[in-house]
């Protein structure tokens, strides 16, 4: 590991700069998923700094999620896990809410979820499909239950982004919805949206089962347009009361 590593310079704050060269080795995979990471002695040494500036690195990648102390025996590279992603993502989204609009986050959801669908109506397997009926049977089930519905409409569409075959649109939804819930919860409150919103889904699921790929992008944009229309309707009833 020590031709890899090079002294740091004393022009910027040293711990971010040990940080940096051990992040850029375990993105690019010289560093693998579960290796031990030399000791604080050997990476002083490397690094030519103090087990301080060591320490405080090691930290912020820990941190961050790249790496993990298990005592008793060292430090090793974690692999990191798409949950981590989406819920860094979801992180930001929900504390950064004052620049995410109802309209920005469900701009970016046609965006993802049109070209999804399309890809689900392509590809969807004998299982993929039986998924989809078993969750929306308890979407009928839930219909008056209004937050375990938007559960279970939450459920379906992460189900839709599973049956496209590609796991990034997975990672990519998934913190929008979650993001979504409680005003997606309010819009089912509006009379008439639990009903409307079976309705699309049953469409959805038609079009995929009829593997129609246009047939079930036009549904997700209808079904996305309903879905904003009602949440916005939602919102504005319950700054009314």
């Amino acid at each position: 590991m020590d031709a890899t590593l090079s002294p740091v310079q004393r022009k910027n704050k040293l711990s971010g700069q040990v940080e940096e060269q051990i992040q850029n080795l375990i993105l690019s995979r010289k560093l693998q998923p579960g290796e031990r990471m030399p000791t604080e002695r050997e990476l002083g040494e490397s690094f030519q700094v103090s087990r301080t500036v060591i320490r405080e690195a090691l930290r912020a990648l820990e941190a961050r999620g790249l790496v993990e102390s298990q005592t008793g025996s060292g430090t090793y590279v974690r692999a990191i896990q798409s949950e981590d992603v989406s819920h860094s993502l979801g992180m930001y989204i929900t504390t950064q809410g004052q620049f995410f609009t109802l309209e920005s986050l469900m701009e970016v959801r046609r965006v993802l979820e049109i070209q999804v669908v399309r890809l689900a109506a392509e590809r969807a397997t004998p299982q993929d499909i039986e998924k989809l009926e078993s969750i929306l049977e308890k979407m009928f089930e839930s219909i008056n239950d209004v937050k375990t519905f938007s559960q279970w409409d939450l459920e379906f569409h992460m189900a839709v982004a599973h049956t496209s075959g590609n796991p990034l649109f997975g990672i990519m939804i998934a913190p929008l919805t979650e993001a979504l819930f409680e005003l997606i919860w309010t819009g089912s409150e509006t009379p008439g949206a639990v009903k409307d919103a079976c309705q699309y889904h049953q469409n959805i699921l038609d079009a995929i089962k009829n593997k129609d790929p246009e047939a079930a992008a036009e549904v997700m944009r209808e079904h996305l347009d309903q879905s904003q229309r009602v949440t916005s309707e939602g919102l504005k009833l319950r700054k009314e009361d």
